[in-house]
């Protein structure tokens, strides 16, 4: 007979070394196999056979005095080569056996039955087999001698398992071990009151060496007393944080950050000494309020030595001119120095408003109505290029507010979404939105707010977004992104304080390029407002049809000047810098403007063409131009549509307008 081929022999005889089953003492448990198996099939010899290289060891026997045979001679080494029982009844008569030294010979071996034994991978280790030296006429017990088999290979798994497992556990042991000798946190084991039972090394290198003779107590370290953590309050199983300063051995302070778990009548602690740690976040706390300090007091500088240069200039102006009998430029120059006044005290209650403490005049307010009587005044700061929005859900809350500063509040955030939008040739979306919202204890404890019902007033642009480095300084006073003499920096920060000074707090959602949107979290009053009759008014006022004009013009001092003029005069004004831009403003309106009034010689696409493309979409509104070139600029149309020529008084400008909408 020859083996099995090289590669799966070698995986067998490899699967059987690893189990270190071989040349091992006995085991109660192999014996209980070999004496059920004697049982069962009532032979006088039962074996636990494992078929080595070039012998069959027998790690359980019953019968037989010796411990191996050779595998040359071994009928196990023929049953351990197919998954099912070996049986030969008369090995005398059995080609496979005749000849077979152990049938020749002593044992002179006659029946024998074996099964294999095969491991969870497949491989045949070894057999249970039962022997006799006198023949039989029949055996029906090979199902039960297969099924012996496979409690011996269920036995030899556990067998592995639990040498693993001891394996396992002593590694984690040497581990543990390792880690208590090596870790530089602090490891120790105390009782209840205290008392330090064992500690690792990193914890007597900080507070010093057990004794036997005078117990440890940690409170004995503890720079206060008063600070002693009762552990026995602590609930058997609980995990505990805790950080308290201590002096070590040497008497050198030190923060410790202990984890505690008790466990009965123990408490076992972890510590970090953070000593290191506090004092850099110290150092790193002082340098922060000094960096802030000097941006504050920098940013403060510049701001007000600009204002005081405006208001000493034009004072000293005032006071030359008025000994030349200059009237009308002393009045200039004070109205001017006037102006430098206000801005410096605006200033100042931005930074009241940062530091919370500007005297607010709160009252309950209905923001639905509040927002309504504010659209045009929106309008008017944003500029008609941006489509204003507003959304406001059903049954809105009142808040306790103060309404001027909320207005302030909102103008802010809607010029600042202008600003983020400057550079959209469409003039951009500003979404305005007001709802009812619950804020939950987990977000209200990380908002610093009590939970409750809160009203969200939201200010959503399409602009540039912001990158999240931008975000995070948005609130920190003279932080701006805005070119120079464009912005304070103060807007956001003056937000955020007024806010806050009120009970709420603000958030800010925003992606580079896809726009920001300022959320404002006010919470709800249970008093209703009252809303003063000359309010009802205005507000039914705003919403009141009116004649709307479009004017384009790229000039845009004149541009402003006509719209102002126009919006005097009670016209809804919609602006546009260019007739491109005014063509898209125009496909947005959900009504047709009653009257476009534009320049002109403008880049792109001048007045003559922005004419023809108004009358073609809507016949209905009329076409003014203006002009400084009495209609020499186009000769052959000069007289197609009405003109008005430059310079022109307002008077001039509000007669051609309304000439043309009555006509």
């Amino acid at each position: 007979m020859t083996a099995d081929g090289p590669f799966t022999e070698a995986a067998r005889l490899a699967a059987l070394r690893e189990l270190d089953l071989l040349d091992t003492v006995p085991e109660a448990g192999f014996d209980d196999i070999v004496a059920i198996a004697q049982a069962v099939t009532g032979a006088p010899t039962a074996l636990v056979s494992l078929v080595d290289a070039d012998r069959q060891w027998f790690k359980a026997r019953i019968g037989i005095d010796v411990c191996e045979t050779p595998r040359s001679v071994a009928f196990c080494d023929l049953t351990i080569r197919d998954h099912a029982v070996l049986v030969t009844l008369d090995a005398s008569r059995d080609p496979r056996f005749q000849d077979n030294p152990l049938v020749t010979g002593d044992p002179h071996i006659r029946f024998y039955a074996g099964a294999p034994i095969h491991t969870a991978d497949g491989h045949a280790i070894g057999t249970v087999c039962v022997l006799d030296t006198q023949p039989r006429d029949r055996f029906d017990d090979s199902a039960a001698l297969a099924a012996i088999a496979r409690q011996a290979a269920t036995l030899i798994e556990l067998r592995r398992i639990a040498r693993l497992g001891a394996v396992v556990r002593a590694d984690a042991v040497r581990d543990r071990d390792r880690l208590w000798t090596l870790t530089h946190d602090l490891i120790l084991v105390c009782d209840l009151d205290s008392r330090v039972i064992t500690a690792n090394p990193a914890w007597q290198e900080v507070f010093g060496a057990l004794t036997e003779t005078a117990p440890v107590h940690m409170f004995h370290f503890l720079a206060d007393p008063s600070t002693r953590p009762l552990l026995h309050t602590i609930a058997d199983g609980q995990t505990v944080p805790i950080t308290r300063e201590y002096h070590d051995r040497m008497g050198a302070p030190r923060v410790i950050s202990w984890t505690l778990r008790r466990e009965g009548l123990l408490v076992y602690a972890i510590g970090r000494d953070d000593t290191a740690l506090r004092s850099a976040e110290i150092d790193l706390m002082q340098a922060q309020k000094m960096e802030s300090l000097g941006q504050l007091t920098g940013g403060i500088a510049h701001d007000f030595n600009n204002l005081l240069t405006i208001i000493v200039g034009n004072l000293d102006i005032a006071g030359r001119r008025l000994k030349l009998g200059d009237v009308p430029r002393v009045e200039r120059a004070l109205a001017e120095a006037g102006e430098g006044a206000a801005r410096a005290a605006t200033l100042t209650e931005r930074l009241l408003a940062f530091a919370r403490r500007q005297r607010l005049a709160p009252r309950a307010a209905d923001l639905t109505l509040m927002l309504g009587g504010m659209r045009t005044l929106i309008e008017r700061a944003t500029s008609d290029m941006v489509m204003v929005e507003i959304l406001v859900e059903p049954d809105t809350w009142p808040v306790e507010i103060d309404v001027n500063q909320l207005e302030n509040a909102i103008l802010n955030l809607a010029v600042n979404a202008r600003d983020a939008m400057a550079g959209d040739p469409n003039g951009g979306r500003l979404a305005i939105r007001l709802g009812n919202v619950a804020i939950e204890p987990r977000e209200a404890a990380r908002q610093g707010v009590t939970p409750g019902d809160f009203v969200r007033l939201s200010v959503a642009d399409c602009g540039r977004g912001m990158t999240e480095e931008v975000r995070a300084r948005a609130f920190e006073p003279f932080f701006t992104t805005k070119g120079v003499g464009r912005g304070t920096g103060l807007g956001l920060s003056q937000v955020h304080g007024f806010i806050r000074q009120s009970g709420g707090f603000v958030t800010i959602d925003t992606q580079p390029g896809e726009g920001t949107a300022v959320h404002l979290w006010l919470p709800r009053t249970l008093e209703m407002p009252r809303v003063p009759e000359a309010v009802r008014e205005t507000i039914a006022e705003a919403h009141s049809p009116a004649a709307s004009v479009m004017v384009v013009e790229d000039n845009d001092a004149l541009r402003e000047l006509v719209v102002e003029t126009l919006r005097d005069a009670g016209y809804r004004v919609i602006e546009a810098h260019d007739g491109r831009a005014a063509l898209s403003l125009f496909a947005r309106q959900s009504t047709a403007p009653d009257l476009v009034l534009s320049d002109v010689m403008m880049p792109g696409l001048d007045g003559f063409a922005l004419s023809a493309e108004i009358t073609a979409r809507a016949p209905a509104t009329r076409v003014l131009l203006m002009s400084g070139y009495a209609g020499t600029d186009a000769p052959s149309r000069a007289g197609a549509e009405p003109l008005l020529v430059k310079p022109f008084a307002p008077d001039m400008l509000l007669q051609r307008v309304r000439g043309l909408l009555d006509a």
